[in-house]
Order: C-alpha cells, then sequence, then structure tokens
C-alpha cells in the first residue's frame, strides 16, 4: 500500500472531538487505500481508526480559539509552534520515505515543515490552504517570496478549499513563481462527514426543541471575526424566532450580556454540533472571512438551509443551491418556516 504522511496543527484528541475533524474525514478516506501516518501537535494521541498518529508537541500553541487567537492571548506559546515545527522535523529526517505527503495548512505545515523535509526526497507534496493560513501568508510581504519559492522548489501541488483563497494566495506572489504554483494549484474544499448524524424530528427532540419552534443555529468561534454579533443583531428582529448559539470563545461573556434572549450552548462534541444543525430551521453565518465554510456544507448535506454573507465562494455555491440564501447580494432575505420548508 501507498505510505502517506499527513501533517496538521488541527486534528481531533479523542472521537467525537470537533478540532480538525475535517481533516479527520480525509484521513479516513485515505486509510481505504492507503497506510497514512498524521503528525499533530500534542501529547500521547491515540489514532481514531486504521490511521497511525504521531504527537509531536507543542499542543499549547494549538486548539480552540485557533492558534492566532491563542497566540495573542499568551504570545510565549510561540514556543510551542517552534516545538512542534522541530519535532516534525526530526520525525520526517528519521522516517521512511513515503510516496506522498499531504500538509494541511499552508503555515507551518506546508512551509517550512514539508518543504525542508524533502529536499533530499523525491515523495509528492500537496499543500492544502484552508483560511486564516492564507491570511497570514498574504500579510507577510517580506518573506511570502521566499515562501514561494521554497514551494515552487519542492514541487508543490496546492489545493485551495475555496477560489477566494486560490486568489489571495497566488495574488501576493511575484509573477514567476505564480505562474508555476497557478499551473500546480486545484479548488477542492475538504472531505466532510455527517454520518450518523440524526434526523431533524429526532434532532429536536434530543436537545429540547418543541416541533412547533422557529429556530436559528450560529455555529461558530466567538471571536471578532466571526462577527456572530451581526447575525444575533439580524435574528433578534425576525419575531419569534429562537436563537441558539454553538461555540465558545473570547467574546461569549459580552455577546451572552448583550443577547440575553438567545441560548449559548458552548463548545460541544461534534455529534451534538451536528445534532445542533439538524434541528435547526435556518443555519446563520455573518463571517465576511470564510473561505469554503465547512458547517455550511454540513449544514447542507443534512438539509438545513442557510443565510449567510457574500464570503469565500458562497455566491457560486448559492447559483447551484436553492438552499444557500446570500444576503447583501441583491438576494431576498429568508424567513425560516418553523416547518423547514425547503428541506
Amino acid at each position: 500500500m501507498t505510505r502517506v504522511y499527513v501533517l496538521t496543527t488541527s486534528y481531533p484528541a479523542h472521537p467525537g472531538d470537533a478540532q480538525g475533524h475535517f481533516v479527520a474525514a480525509e484521513v479516513r478516506r485515505l486509510c481505504e487505500s492507503s497506510r497514512v501516518t498524521v503528525l499533530a501537535p500534542g501529547q500521547g494521541r491515540a489514532p481514531l481508526a486504521d490511521e497511525q498518529v504521531v504527537s509531536l508537541g507543542g499542543g499549547d500553541a494549538f486548539g480552540f480559539p485557533g492558534v492566532l487567537a491563542r497566540l495573542r492571548q499568551k504570545p510565549w506559546r510561540i514556543g510551542g509552534a517552534a516545538e512542534f515545527v522541530a519535532g516534525a522535523l526530526r520525525w520526517l529526517e528519521r522516517a521512511p520515505t513515503p510516496e506522498r505527503v499531504i500538509a494541511h495548512f499552508l503555515l507551518p505545515c506546508g512551509v517550512p515543515i514539508a518543504t525542508r523535509s524533502l529536499r533530499t526526497r523525491s515523495a509528492a507534496l500537496e499543500v492544502v490552504v484552508h483560511g486564516s493560513d492564507a491570511r497570514l501568508f498574504a500579510a507577510l510581504p517580506l518573506v511570502r517570496a521566499t515562501l514561494g519559492n521554497e514551494l515552487v522548489r519542492a514541487k508543490a501541488e496546492l489545493r485551495f478549499v475555496s477560489s477566494e483563497l486560490q486568489s489571495l494566495v497566488l495574488g501576493s506572489l511575484p509573477p514567476e513563481p505564480q505562474r508555476i504554483l497557478q499551473a500546480r494549484s486545484r479548488v477542492e474544499p475538504c472531505a466532510i462527514d455527517v454520518d450518523g448524524a440524526l434526523s431533524r424530528q429526532v434532532a429536536r427532540e434530543s436537545v429540547g426543541i418543541l416541533p412547533s419552534s422557529r429556530v436559528a443555529v450560529i455555529v461558530a468561534r466567538l471571536v471578532p471575526s466571526k462577527r456572530v454579533d451581526v447575525a444575533l443583531e439580524a435574528c433578534r428582529r425576525i419575531e419569534n424566532l429562537q436563537t441558539i448559539v454553538v461555540g465558545d470563545g473570547p467574546e461569549r461573556t459580552a455577546l451572552a450580556r448583550r443577547f440575553p434572549e438567545a441560548r449559548f450552548v458552548g463548545h460541544v462534541e461534534r455529534p451534538l454540533a451536528l445534532t445542533y444543525l439538524s434541528a435547526a430551521d435556518v443555519l446563520v453565518s455573518a463571517s465576511l472571512l470564510e473561505g469554503a465554510p465547512t458547517v455550511v456544507r454540513e449544514a447542507r448535506a443534512l438539509g438545513t438551509p442557510v443565510v449567510c454573507l457574500a464570503a469565500g465562494d458562497l455566491v457560486s455555491w448559492a447559483k447551484h443551491d436553492q438552499g444557500i440564501h446570500v444576503v447583501g447580494v441583491h438576494a431576498p432575505v429568508y424567513c425560516p418556516s418553523g416547518h423547514g420548508a425547503s428541506r
């Protein structure tokens, strides 16, 4: 079988953990045809299924509510990130050469870890660019040309989860590496997995939502970039609409004080988050910094309509999916009926 190494700064610590679940969904598919080893931060990680998981330390720098937020809270956590990078490079130096390396997140898994570790090896390299990593890359004018050249030298294939992120990263590069990497790039959202999610009726019963209730769900990290306050303000203006916020973060206390009518359930295990998505009449997202939001794709896979702003590829998705309602681009505002009319 093909040997594949997956590098990621985000991966579930246990079954049901929502962290990095999109990476885990792809790993499950890879395991069907390959021997997969996942390199992730933390200590004492156990496999979720058929993969091998290597714990590389530095876990304090990564995790909820995101690496950038964690570093802003405690800048000394950068030492944990350095520990993870050094641990990954040491492990890859000793490990057998794989046929394929997949690096989730452009920084630091793609560059410098994967590009440095493959300098003397012939493994195929795919770098998956998700969102915050793309924006960080584009915000580094002094080094992004060097990083782009590293990707060119490593013959990296770039997979962007949205066309917006592809334009952002490639557009920030000088002409020559831009030309080369453009030819090696494609747009393909990450895999999602909603297997085992409850039906709408059973989901509502399990979380105490009455059949007649009209319910909007917001699923997000409670950080400024997610603009949860904007989503809550929009929900507040719809009469008899119950709003449930799934997620946690530094803004939770202020949001709960400002929107006492909303129900905040905090950071929950992934099966419960899917239950709330399935039970809802509508998912509401006001973030403008999204490439290919996983929660939107999960909601649609469960049959739940979505109301969102024009972020990332959502406008193009809405052209092919009548259940995605983009507001602010001359589109009508969706109002949940309470009976899941579009489901």
